[in-house]
């Protein structure tokens, strides 16, 4: 039976944010994961590895076919196709990576693609699996690439067993439970919004990535908290932030490149501490809040969605856009997905061995502020994403900000651990000396 599955509010909202710009379509919502390894790729290899890989993840070939609430996901049964260019981009940011914003028409296909940048001059080469968010989430195309990856290496893909759609993992989680109102919308941490040149509209967005290097244990409470901090240095005094959740785990056994991602919300206040923050996310995900219905539909029955033009909820969320984008007021602070630490072996394979991996943050015209964490054996890579608005350089301001104090706070705290220690050893020594004397 041919793979398909309804198109979900949620994903229906992703699908209708694509857009035409000066002839050009763009998809905003879109999952772009990045592997460096080696410059000298075998493609070959790799294109028979997404095929294979293609193959036993239908959901990574959909096209939308029907309108309105009729809108489904069916597999195209063409292969995810796959593209190889040459640039000086050196995955630092997206200045001078026009292929970063190349459109997936989810009508025509295709959905997914897998994209290779070869960078001759830095020796190496950059794997980019470019999902778009109506049809695949960031772990759904983490599934897939691991899958390529496997059938790289000759072994068998795991493949996808499940249609299942985000709103019905929901449903049978917590059974609908509304999402709590939030209250009155927060500034930007980067700062009031600034006005831009018409050329500067044509990049709506920048974000900019940087590593930690090293071991950082509560990497996500401290880049949230170091964050918070810094948007107190613009008078700020609320803050929260909404952190992604995979719902895959509440059903055993499931395997999807679907969109099956919830989300909580956690308050940063002033005296907030790491152990605040673990707390709060730890209750939150006993009592399954990932799955709650989404609080912008409090107002509206969340399934007459499925029967509203997708022009007129892109009317609609560009005017909000515009709004938030004009007085600098955003439902959260910002959104920070944490991939945790990935397993660099399982993304290598013969004629490619992995350094590190990274998920560039989608470009939600509505967030002021979209970080991505994904840690690897030499450290963790952190990537900022703001508005062109908000941004002016204040992005890499705020990413030192919080990459100083982090480094700072831990070496505070091995500088008392060492010296505890010491201080311990002076003791044990004193009473030795006492002892003898005695």
């Amino acid at each position: 039976m041919t793979y398909q599955r309804p198109l979900s509010t949620i994903e229906r909202y992703y699908v209708s944010c694509d857009n035409v710009k000066n002839g050009q379509l763009f998809t905003p919502c879109m999952n772009q994961m990045v592997v460096e390894g080696n410059a000298d790729i075998d493609v070959d290899a790799f294109r028979r590895a997404i095929t294979k890989a293609s193959y036993a993840n239908p959901g990574s070939r959909v096209i939308l076919k029907g309108h309105l609430g009729f809108s489904r996901w069916v597999d195209s049964e063409y292969s995810t196709p796959l593209r190889v260019i040459e640039s000086n981009w050196d995955g630092l940011s997206n200045d001078d990576a026009d292929f970063l914003v190349a459109p997936l028409n989810v009508r025509t296909g295709p959905s997914s693609e897998v994209l290779v940048v070869i960078n001759k001059n830095l020796n190496k080469s950059f794997v980019l699996f470019r999902t778009h968010h109506g049809a695949m989430d960031g772990r759904g195309t983490l599934h897939f690439a691991n899958d390529v990856f496997r059938c790289l290496r000759g072994e068998k893909a795991i493949g996808e067993n499940s249609s299942i759609t985000d709103m019905e993992l929901a449903k049978s989680v917590n059974n609908h439970t509304m999402a709590s109102d939030l209250g009155n919308d927060v500034a930007a941490p980067t700062g009031q919004p600034s006005k831009i040149t018409e050329e500067q509209k044509l990049m709506t967005s920048r974000w900019v990535r940087r590593t930690l290097v090293g071991k950082h244990k509560g990497v996500l409470a401290k880049v949230a908290l170091e964050t918070a901090r810094f948007s107190r240095l613009h008078g700020e005094d609320t803050v929260r932030f909404q952190i992604p959740v995979d719902m895959r785990p509440h059903q055993e056994g499931l395997n999807s490149t679907g969109n099956l991602t919830g989300g909580i919300v956690v308050n940063v206040n002033r005296d907030t501490d790491a152990a605040q923050w673990s707390q709060d996310i730890k209750a939150q995900l006993a009592d399954k809040r990932e799955a709650d219905i989404p609080r912008f539909f409090r107002f509206f029955p969340f399934h007459l969605l499925n029967w509203v033009p997708q022009k007129t909820i892109f009317n609609s969320n560009s005017r909000l856009v515009d709004k938030r984008r004009k007085n600098g007021q955003f439902r959260t602070s910002g959104v920070i997905s944490n991939l945790g630490l990935l397993n660099i072996e399982m993304l290598s394979g013969p004629g490619f061995e992995t350094s590190k991996c990274y998920f560039i943050p989608p470009e939600f015209d509505t967030t002021a502020l979209f970080i991505t964490l994904a840690g690897h054996p030499e450290g963790i890579e952190i990537i900022m994403r703001a508005p062109i608005e908000l941004d002016g350089g204040r992005v890499e301001d705020l990413m030192d900000f919080v990459i100083h104090n982090i480094l700072e706070s831990e070496k505070k705290v091995s500088q008392l651990a060492t010296q505890s220690v010491v201080k311990n050893d002076s003791e044990i020594i004193m009473r030795q000396k006492q002892t003898v004397t005695s």
